[in-house]
């Protein structure tokens, strides 16, 4: 019986190690590690929102401000300066996350400071990062309710929360005179966010002389002291000059 001709095949799973062949692996290798880190920060903001929501049921921004954006900030001579760096914060927040660097706002009542940091927050969660933005008192009562009976989320879950959150946004900071359990909440709080450089954004209406004051009750001084240290470390100032604009409406 004749012998047929066969063609003898195999598969090789060893890469060829020629230059042109080495530079696509290495270019394929690299592509694979960026679509597997880009996934997996992904995934851990999918579930820090999931756990802002589980925990706190949203943000935190109330209806009032939920639509205080860039677009309708109303900008003028005083505060154009303000405006410029706050949206190019929010639109280059990834660089500024890696350095841990926020913003402090202070200045007169009306001048725009919630607005500003509000929109940051809410270009922001519009582009899927996990924010919380809400007032010191709010900030602080969430932490009070864990210490109801009927409560079935602890003190150190939402300490957590806070604490880990890409960005947290502190609203008028001294807007009560904080008590010494407080001022060692906040400071708990702002230091841990520092440490692990995380970004915060604050805003105030008082001058460091005057928080600290506010936040130290009389007694408390070395903690809010440290708390505003802390702040001004983590931050780039943004002073807000001009009119009450609430008082201009009214």
């Amino acid at each position: 019986m004749p012998m047929m001709d066969r063609v003898v095949a195999w598969i090789s799973h060893e890469r060829c190690t020629c230059n042109k062949a080495t530079d696509y692996w290495e270019r394929y290798d690299n592509k694979k590690k960026e679509i597997a880190e880009r996934e997996r920060l992904e995934e851990e903001s999918r579930k820090k929102r999931e756990r802002i929501e589980r925990l706190l049921g949203n943000s935190g921004i109330k209806k009032r401000f939920q639509n205080r954006t860039f677009k309708n900030y109303e900008i003028d001579q005083g505060n154009k300066d303000a405006y410029r760096n706050s949206k190019l914060y929010a639109e280059n927040f990834q660089r500024f996350k890696e350095t841990g660097e926020g913003i402090y706002f202070s200045g007169g009542f009306g001048t725009g400071k919630t607005h500003l940091a509000v929109s940051i927050a809410l270009d922001l969660i519009n582009k899927g990062t996990p924010v919380i933005c809400m007032t010191a008192i709010d900030l602080l009562a969430q932490i009070r309710k864990t210490y109801d009976k009927d409560r079935n989320v602890s003190e150190y879950q939402i300490l957590q929360v806070y604490k880990e959150v890409d960005l947290l946004v502190i609203d008028d900071l001294g807007k009560e005179y904080c008590s010494d359990w407080a001022a060692t909440m906040l400071y708990d709080i702002i230091n841990d966010r520092y440490e692990r450089c995380l970004p915060t954004i604050v805003t105030t209406n008082y001058d460091d002389e005057k928080l600290v004051d506010r936040l130290a009750r009389k007694s408390n001084y070395e903690t809010a002291g440290a708390i505003v240290s802390r702040l001004h470390e983590m931050t780039m100032g943004i002073t807000m000059n001009g009119k009450d604009r609430r008082k201009e409406r009214s």
